[in-house]
């Protein structure tokens, strides 16, 4: 099929819009809402849209500026023949005629429609219903709408391409060696109808088969679980009726036999326990006197050994201090001394530093002073070569404008002028008439002028010669018309050349050529003056000004510091040259800083001279403090030890009765510690509180008992309703029915397995074919991409029976990338050679052509990868296809379209 030309009437913004399409490539151009979509959308609907639909997409079609209902007519090549497809998009009152070259037989309404769809290889032409789903998805393959370029076109799946076509051509074309059999086909839908009688997509189907046998298998399950159940709770209630039995033997013979004996054991020992009470508190009342005895005595002896030891070690403490405070005048002298010494030598450094920053001031001003007047010599030459540098641009500026204005341009003109006139009568030279008189026997005259025998005359302008009195000959040289033409050119240039030679003042060109030479050399000088010129003469001036009114402060300050001058010249000379100035400068700049390192040193150790004797002096009053108060605390010391001394007595005296309350402390405790233990043998203390606590214990095994005696009562009788039904013999009839129902289960899911292994085994067996579907169309799109992967397969794709063509990726380097993560400008190209390829497999079904259509389909590509779109287009072309490429930027495309339409501006 091939588009050959269309013309729409009242569609949006075209009122009336005719153009003819390339059989090859055809560029429409036009800018942003120039109506270029709506040229593709009305074409679009024209082919797959019934005249008689209704709704958005007609209505898409309206027009808000041109009356009337929009009409498209489109001519095409399809089945051999020419056809003429005309619409009128009016709702239900649509109108639609279809007509053959060949026949010129129109057909009109649902007839042209079905026609129609037949070239086109459509099922049928889309109405009102589906034209929200159906119609986007008619040539999807074939034509990019705005926008969708870099969409996945296989992610949409199989119904947005012609895919049984497509898998028809490949197969008739050898991409698909082994084509699915009859056989194959019944087989398939055998094993689907099997599965599909028990499944659904979302499972078992219910009322099914397997489903009524799942169903039983759950109720026989239920059976056999209630059942295992219902003797499970005969067991457990056969257990726990043993087990109340056995608690309540235990708890009637041994458990409350025991606490009664013990309960009156307990009563015996409590007369006993409180003699013991009465014994212990009287052997605790006689302690308790011998105790603070003891701990009294001990006390006084510990504080005896404690001011005994203070004695010693402030005695030992005070002996040490007096022997330092007796050195300490001697160390003081020594440290004041030190003190001295450092000051001296810091005054000594602070005057020598002083000294070298008064030379080091002096040598700054002699060094200034002596570099200003150099600069100020360097400045006054300066001055007078710029004063005589003006003076010769002043003459040279005289001398050039006392030339004549003359260029190159005015030279090279002169020039010209003078060849053209050259010229001319160099051609009137060769067309002028040469006369010569041999010999005569009479007069000869020449224009009324004598003419002698073997003179010679080249006229260039008609003449007369005479001879004689009776003879007159007019004579025209050569060239006729042309040879007076040439004379007004002689002429004309001579007037030109002499009239540009007196305007400048010159008798000819080579007068004129010198005067240039002569002009360009004063040019060149003034411009060698210009460039060699500094600053402004007046800023030099004021520079000038400047260093002198410097020069005379630095002689100024220099008195300022005569004495310092003459100091330093008695110990040296002192140089002129700059250089030998700057090197005694540096010479004392660094004596200078090594005396101020110095003086820094002297400065940190004077000052540590003094912090040595501040420290000094503040410990050694320390010390004198701390002597007093030594002296304050062994006297009191002393003074304690004589009181408890008088008090207490000796130290021999309190050792020896501390050891007698120590024995006598001893034999008390020892008496109550036997007295307890014998308490403690006769058990609790609290012997009605033990009492209180083995009733409480008689008292809940008496309740537990009644418990016991009631949970067996109803033990025994749930044991008797449940044996009653016989569960033993339940679960075996439940065991049974489950039994039957897994084997019938376990047949059917075998069966249903088998079928389900059978379809993936199939499946598998045509997926082992899928490349020999895949392969051939990812070629097809290498072959488009050749220019960008140029080594390798390019691209490579999947197919599934029933999915259809999916996975489109696209090599980069040695890896291949899905569709999804390549970048916009790639993706257009990579859905570009889909399309392509496709449309390559399919134009067999279509007279070995199909129309694609591009809208606006490049708008991410770089400039660079433009020339590959080209590529691919042209390669499509040269293919036998169609292509049609709308674009906003047509001067991309240059001259590469067979065919241009511009829609120039306007909305779209």
């Amino acid at each position: 099929m091939r588009l050959l030309n269309c013309q729409l009437q009242n569609v949006r913004l075209h009122g009336e819009l005719e153009l003819a399409f390339s059989p090859r490539l055809t560029l429409v151009g036009g800018p942003n809402e120039s109506g270029k979509s709506t040229l593709v959308e009305a074409l679009h609907r024209a082919l797959f849209l019934k005249a008689s639909a209704t709704g958005a997409p007609v209505e898409a079609l309206q027009s808000r500026l041109h009356m009337g209902q929009p009409v498209v007519q489109l001519g095409f090549e399809a089945k051999g023949d020419t056809w003429t497809l005309r619409k009128r998009f009016s709702g239900t009152t649509g109108q639609v005629t279809l007509q053959a070259e060949s026949s010129g037989r129109a057909l009109t309404g649902p007839a042209a429609e079905d026609v129609l769809a037949e070239l086109l290889g459509v099922g049928e032409i889309v109405g009102s219903r589906q034209a929200g789903t159906v119609l986007p998805s008619r040539w999807a393959h074939l034509w990019v709408r705005q926008g969708l370029s870099g969409d996945d076109l296989l992610a949409t799946g199989k119904s947005n391409y012609d895919f049984d076509q497509l898998r028809l051509q490949l197969e008739r074309s050898g991409g698909a060696a082994v084509q699915q059999s009859a056989l194959d086909q019944r087989v398939e839908q055998r094993l689907e109808a099997a599965l599909a009688e028990n499944f659904t997509s979302r499972g078992t189907k219910k009322n099914s088969p397997l489903y009524v046998c799942e169903e039983a298998l759950k109720a026989a399950q239920l059976r056999m679980a209630r059942a295992l159940d219902q003797l499970t709770d005969y067991e457990t209630a056969s257990e726990e009726l043993a087990d109340l039995c056995e608690q309540l033997e235990r708890l009637q013979a041994q458990e409350l036999p025991a606490l009664l004996e013990r309960q009156k054991r307990l009563q015996e020992g409590a007369e006993q326990a409180g003699r013991l009470d009465v014994a212990i508190a009287l052997a605790r009342k006689e302690l308790e006197p011998i105790t603070l005895r003891h701990d009294t005595a001990r006390q006084a002896l510990q504080q005896l050994d404690g001011l005994q030891a203070d004695i010693k070690q402030l005695q030992t403490k005070l002996v040490d201090l007096e022997a330092r405070a007796a050195g300490a005048e001697g160390r003081e002298a020594e440290l004041v001394a030190a003190q001295g010494q450092h000051r001296q030598s810091l005054d000594a450094l602070s005057q020598q530093r002083q000294t070298l920053e008064l030379r080091q001031q002096l040598l700054q001003r002699l060094v200034e002073r002596t570099s200003t007047a150099e600069s100020l010599g360097r400045l006054g030459t300066e001055l007078e070569k710029l004063r005589q540098d003006a003076a010769q641009r002043l003459t040279l500026d005289q001398q050039l404008t006392g030339l004549p204005s003359l260029s190159k341009p005015d030279l090279q003109q002169l020039r010209q002028l003078e060849q053209q006139l050259r010229d001319a009568r160099t051609r009137q030279q060769a067309m002028a008439a040469g006369v010569k008189l041999l010999r005569a026997d009479q007069p000869v005259r020449l224009d009324g002028q004598p003419l002698q025998v073997g003179e010679e005359q080249r006229l260039s302008t008609v003449f007369q010669l005479k001879v004689g009195d009776g003879v007159v000959l007019e004579i025209a040289p050569g060239g006729g018309q042309a040879l007076e033409d040439l004379e007004r050119t002689v002429t004309t240039a001579a007037e030109q050349l002499t009239t540009r030679l007196a305007a400048l003042s010159v008798a000819n060109v080579a007068a004129a050529e010198a005067l240039l030479e002569q002009r360009t050399a004063l040019e060149q000088q003034l411009a060698a003056l210009a460039s060699a010129a500094p600053a402004d003469l007046g800023q030099l001036e004021r520079q000038k000004e400047a260093l002198e009114q410097r020069l005379s402060e630095l002689d100024g300050e220099l008195e300022e510091l005569a004495e310092t001058r003459q100091a330093l010249e008695q110990e040296q000379p002192l140089p002129q040259a700059l250089s030998e100035l700057k090197a005694l400068q540096q010479q004392i700049g660094a004596t200078s800083r090594h005396t101020g390192a110095a003086l820094n040193a002297a400065e940190r150790d004077l000052e540590a001279a003094r912090s040595a004797l501040h420290n000094f002096q503040q410990q050694r009053l320390s010390e004198t403090s701390q002597l007093e108060v030594v002296r304050a605390e062994l006297a009191d010391r002393q003074q304690r030890l004589e009181q408890q001394i008088q008090q207490d007595g000796d130290r021999d005296g309190l050792a020896a009765r501390l050891a007698e309350l120590t024995q006598a402390r001893q034999r008390a405790e020892a008496q109550l510690s036997q007295l307890q233990a014998d308490r403690a043998a006769l058990g609790s203390q609290d012997a009605e509180r033990e009492q209180q606590r083995l009733q409480d214990q008689i008292d809940g095994l008496t309740r537990r008992q009644g418990e016991l005696l009631d949970q067996r009562g109803a033990a025994k009788q749930r044991c008797d309703s449940i044996s009653n039904a016989d569960p033993f013999a339940a679960v075996e009839q439940a065991r049974l029915q489950l039994e039957t129902a897994e084997a019938d289960h376990r047949q059917l899911v075998r069966l249903t397995e088998a079928h389900q292994l059978l379809q993936q085994l199939f499946q598998e067996a045509q997926a082992d074919l899928s490349s020999r579907y895949s392969e051939p169309l990812a070629r097809a799109i290498g072959d488009y991409l050749q220019p960008l992967v140029p080594n390798g397969q390019a691209a490579r794709l999947g197919y599934d029976q029933s999915k259809g063509f999916l996975g489109l990726q696209l090599r980069r380097g040695q890896e291949f990338y899905d569709f999804e993560a390549l970048s916009g400008g790639m993706r257009e190209q990579l859905a570009a050679a889909l399309r392509l390829s496709m449309a390559d497999v399919l134009k067999d079904a279509h007279d070995g052509c199909l129309p694609l259509v591009f809208d606006d389909a490049f708008t991410n590509s770089d400039p660079e990868r433009i020339d590959l779109v080209k590529r691919m287009l042209g390669t499509a072309v040269e293919r036998g296809l169609q292509v049609i490429l709308l674009t906003c930027d047509p001067a991309t495309y240059g001259s590469f379209a067979d065919a241009v339409v511009d829609l120039g501006a306007g909305g779209r």
